[in-house]
């Protein structure tokens, strides 16, 4: 049997039985369908072959709504390009497919995954801001945004509102940019424009926000220039407002897959509910407990109330873990448990039980850093890589002591800062030029190059020439090719108008391939012999970069079928952190819990696990740490093999030596998944551990004098002797009969209390008691609170309670 295929792989089949002879259509027809068939079984089939039966589930699912809750590590990447590649196997063309993650990485993974099944030619794989800004090119007239438009990245944003703060007379000490910026976005994310935000602000700042606003949206008009929420709530927006094309897209994408549909805020629901309408067939993957960006405008409720939105909702639990040992995920499903907004699963796992989960406590944070630095070591001789290891932590100001500890060692580290390479000056001199050929109203970018390599054009000239432009309602660049017709720029005339001859002369290379775009920019514009003069130490790095940029675009030229200048700096405009996180460069990953997200190490550390930096002081402030939890919870589940928790009892912060307590999450931790070592400080005594299997925390290496009761301060530290007993209390002795035994006094309400654990007082918030002595009525103990240090209170005249799961 012969079959012949069309470039979109689906058969016009016709077997050598029937080739050329003369048979009734019926019969051919039917010869064709049944060869269809075969085919579609076959690929159907070789698609479920190492799925398990959730997953598989899931991909056969037919037509209807459809939820996946995926757990950590349990396959989500594989079931929506399966899902994707079943459905054209089924008989769907690609090109009615659209699949929506929110990473760059993430959707190259899912595009390249697709590819190797076959199906991708012609689908619709993109993030959501991607989506947005092709949606956009098309669209654009009726969302306000002209051809050719520049997206503006948070750095250039903030340029903007600024700008509009100096138009509204804002004084920058009154209110910030910065929370202005954070305004905006939230109003844009709820798609309230300018007038809506002065018809709902009530008081003075939120008028003089809602006047920036305007502004700052008008400035954007005038630099055909769009933000990231723009990408998104132009095109909600115009799919709210015109049916017709709601329902064009809705014929065009008759299946919707979306992953990550936890992190979705409300345009991006929009847009998905929209786009879904026609056809109700929306995949949403995802999982509510490892939503984590909540302070971006992510919205909890898309995924829990999913089923609300569409009843007939079929829902596929993945439960089966490939990535972490069973410890690992009892450690995680006993501290998850403590949040209540969120949809149960039981994760579990085939591997083998492996190591229990290490808490370790340390007297301060430098000897955390130390012993982490030291265990890497330890690991490296007993094989793993360093590229096995990753050191995870809530704030960024924890990273200075890792780093002076494993350079110390000799340990290669990485930090992995996403955006860095884009953020360096000589790369963003180099966009900006290319930005300003592609968009030439685009005045932010001109400020940056408009005197870079230096041309003698001085800031008193730019201010002159911002003003002559706001005058003329022009672009920077259209008033610096007429500079001779304002006398105010009479001496830099001829300055601006070389330089504007000059972009004039280089539009020609927008043409070109996008790495020649790049290297004619570097060459003419004068980027590249400034860099070769510059000091000595610094000028091989920064060629070296601009080269990698030409690079990059020529990888971007391989990689695209249709490449062009402006989707080049479309793709770098929406690079995002986790897009430029190389785990392949062999060295230890230091990074953030949010930069994490959607990565596996064999090894992790999760450090600085206190009170106000996991859970953060903001949200402890706020009374809402659900997010905090989860976050641990994805710190948690990136482990694969071995999983370090570690905290200190002081640590020095902004120059600040402060006194922390452990977070309330450890207390949260199952006791048969961890085990417990605190370490003595490396500053001045031995740093042997002492260790515990479960709950116990050993307390055996240092005492400091707040952690002992009052009667022992100032004695010397370390295990109290058998013998040893505070002056004013009578100890009995069998050895010494002339010492009554004690008088048995009825029970404390206060006796299950015990050291280390988490309590909240009214005005100090939560703490740790670090001793405690129950007496009837006058039960004492100390308990220390992050920024008060460590109090002594008489329990039953103090408003302390214990602290319940999940607060």
């Amino acid at each position: 049997m012969v079959r012949v295929f069309e470039a979109g792989g689906q058969p016009f089949a016709f077997t050598r039985r029937i080739a050329g002879r003369n048979v009734p259509r019926s019969w051919r027809n039917r010869v064709i369908q049944a060869d269809r068939r075969d085919l579609m079984s076959d690929a159907a089939e070789a698609i479920l072959a190492d799925l398990n039966e959730p997953q598989r589930v899931a991909v056969t699912h037919g037509d209807g709504p459809l939820l996946v809750l995926a757990g950590p590590g349990s396959g989500k990447t594989r079931v929506i390009t399966r899902r994707a590649a079943y459905l054209v196997a089924g008989g769907v063309r690609p090109r009615n497919i659209l699949a929506i993650t929110f990473t760059n990485k993430a959707a190259d993974e899912m595009r390249r995954r697709i590819e190797q099944l076959g199906a991708a030619q012609g689908m619709w794989v993109h993030t959501f801001h991607a989506l947005g800004a092709r949606l956009l090119r098309e669209f654009g007239s009726i969302a306000d945004v002209q051809p050719g438009f520049t997206i503006y990245d948070e750095a250039d944003q903030l340029r903007v509102v600024k700008d509009a703060m100096q138009l509204c007379d804002v004084d920058k000490n009154v209110l910030k940019p910065e929370s202005i910026a954070a305004k905006i976005s939230r109003a844009k994310n709820q798609l309230e424009d300018p007038d809506a935000a002065a018809a709902n602000a009530e008081f003075f700042d939120e008028r003089m926000i809602a006047r920036v606003y305007d502004v700052y949206e008008q400035l954007m008009r005038r630099r055909n220039a769009v933000d990231f929420d723009d990408l998104l709530t132009r095109v909600a927006r115009v799919l709210r407002d015109h049916p017709d094309i709601a329902e064009a897209l809705g014929d065009r994408f008759r299946y919707v897959l979306i992953d990550e549909y936890q992190d979705t805020n409300h345009a991006q629901y929009l847009i998905a509910s929209h786009l879904a309408r026609r056809h109700r067939n929306i995949c949403a993957t995802g999982d509510p407990d490892q939503s984590i960006y909540g302070w971006r405008g992510a919205d909890l409720n898309n995924i829990l109330e999913f089923e609300h939105d569409y009843p007939d909702a079929r829902v596929v639990r993945l439960e089966q873990n490939y990535r972490s040992t069973p410890a690992v995920l009892r450690a995680a499903s006993g501290l998850i448990r403590g949040n209540l907004r969120r949809k149960h699963k039981d994760l579990w796992t085939q591997r083998d039980e492996g190591a229990p989960v290490r808490v370790w406590r340390f007297a301060e944070g430098r000897d955390e850093a130390e012993r982490i630095a030291e265990q890497i070591v330890r690991l490296r001789d007993g094989g793993r890589s360093y590229g096995d290891v990753a050191v995870c932590y809530r704030v960024n100001a924890i990273s200075r002591g890792l780093e002076e500890a494993l350079r110390h060692r000799g340990v290669p580290y990485k930090i992995a800062r996403g955006l860095e390479f884009y953020n360096r000056r000589e790369i963003r001199d180099t966009l900006a030029y290319l930005r300003l050929l592609v968009n030439p109203d685009d005045d932010v970018a001109l400020l940056r190059i408009i005197n870079t390599p230096p041309r003698r054009i001085g800031k008193t000239s730019i201010e002159r020439l911002r003003a002559a432009a706001e005058r003329r309602r022009c672009s920077l660049l259209e008033m610096a090719r007429r500079a001779d017709a304002d006398p105010r720029l009479k001496s830099a005339a001829a300055r601006l108008r070389n330089f504007a001859d000059l972009i004039d002369e280089l539009a020609e290379l927008k043409d070109l391939p996008v790495s020649d775009a790049v290297a004619g920019v570097l060459e003419r514009t004068g980027l590249e012999a400034a860099l070769r003069i510059e000091d000595e130490e610094t000028h091989e790095d920064r060629l070296a970069n601009v080269q990698e940029l030409v690079t990059a675009a020529r990888r971007y030229e391989e990689e695209i079928d249709d490449p062009s200048l402006a989707d080049f700096l479309q793709r770098v405009s929406l690079t995002s952190d986790q897009d430029q996180v190389d785990q392949s460069a062999g060295v230890v990953l230091l990074m953030t819990l949010h930069a994490a997200k959607g990565l596996e190490f064999p090894v992790v550390f999760l450090c600085g696990l206190e009170q106000g930096m996991l859970p953060h002081e903001r949200a402890i402030r706020e009374g809402d740490i659900e997010e905090e939890r989860r976050l641990m919870f994805v710190g948690v589940t990136r482990a694969m093999d071995e999983l370090y928790l570690t905290y200190a009892d002081e640590r020095t912060l902004r120059g600040v030596r402060t006194a922390r307590c452990r977070s309330q999450f450890i207390a949260e931790l199952p006791d048969d998944a961890i085990e417990f070592h605190k370490f003595g400080s490396a500053i001045g005594r031995p740093s042997h551990p002492s260790a515990g299997v479960g709950r116990h925390d050993p307390d055996q290496e240092y005492n400091q004098d707040v952690d002992q009761p009052p009667a022992h301060r100032g004695r010397r530290r370390g295990p109290r002797s058998a013998f040893e007993h505070p002056d004013d209390e009578p100890v009995f002795s069998p050895d010494d009969p002339t010492i009554a035994p004690p008088i048995v006094q009825p029970a404390s309400d206060f006796e299950d209390w015990v050291a280390g654990e988490l309590v909240r007082h009214e005005t100090y918030g939560v703490g740790e008691i670090q001793w405690i002595r129950p007496s009837p009525g006058r039960t004492r103990a100390s308990i220390k609170f992050l920024g008060y240090g460590a109090k002594v209170f008489v329990l039953e005249q103090a408003p302390v309670r214990r602290l319940r799961r999940g607060e």
